[in-house]
């Protein structure tokens, strides 16, 4: 199959699923809602959801990646369902379940989009829903950085740089992250005054915040 229609594939079952579990949530019916998910984590990635509870991201990314074909879509997808689970951990009134699968979602479509950056785009704004409900959450700072990228990507760049000050005070303005920041400035820079415009942060707000952060390393 091409790679064109295994994606077109995947985004037709994914959609599907989503409506599906959407009604199952609504009927009040949380357990079949989780076998719907379940199913297609087997049918789509090839696990089920025991393994992904045991196994940490980086040995599933591993299981994911052995068959070196179609890995970005694959991502794509166990980002998706992930996002689901979180969902109905979120109606179950499970918070530790629910944390656990969208760092897990994140986790994925951050690989999606590291891995091809040609793949749709459009699920970057499941990304950053899924981003917005951790926002509360004491996360780890690589996952933070995952974040800022994510955003990065959506165009959602006021968003982007809320995530950077906050690493910046989490790290109590660590040299290395502050130089992280300063790549950021610099990759804005390079992009259209209209795309800074949409993402809600125009050119004079990216010479300010690089101003910020030479004053923070004491280059003022």
């Amino acid at each position: 199959m091409l790679k064109n229609d295994y994606m077109k594939e995947v985004e037709n079952t994914l959609k599907l699923v989503r409506e599906e579990v959407d009604k199952n949530i609504i009927n009040g019916d949380i357990e079949k809602a989780k076998e719907r998910v379940n199913k297609e984590l087997k049918a789509l990635v090839g696990l089920d959801i025991g393994t992904v509870d045991i196994f940490s991201f980086n040995s599933i990314e591993g299981i994911i990646s052995k068959e070196m074909q179609y890995n970005a879509e694959k991502f794509i997808a166990f980002g998706c369902l992930m996002q689901l689970e979180g969902i109905i951990s979120d109606k179950e009134s499970n918070e530790n379940a629910k944390v656990k699968y969208y760092e897990k979602s994140l986790e994925g479509f951050y690989k999606a989009y590291t891995e091809d950056k040609d793949i749709n785009s459009k699920y970057l704004d499941d990304a950053v829903e899924v981003a917005g409900e951790l926002i509360n959450y004491e996360l780890s700072l690589d996952l933070d950085r995952k974040i800022l990228k994510l955003y990065e990507l959506a165009n959602k760049l006021d968003k982007a740089e809320d995530t950077l000050f906050y690493m910046l005070r989490k790290t109590n303005n660590d040299g290395s992250m502050i130089l992280e920041g300063m790549r950021f400035y610099n990759r804005l820079k390079e992009r259209e005054t209209d795309e800074l415009i949409l993402g809600n942060l125009p050119i004079e707000e990216v010479e300010d915040g690089i101003s910020e952060l030479e004053r923070r390393l004491g280059l003022e």
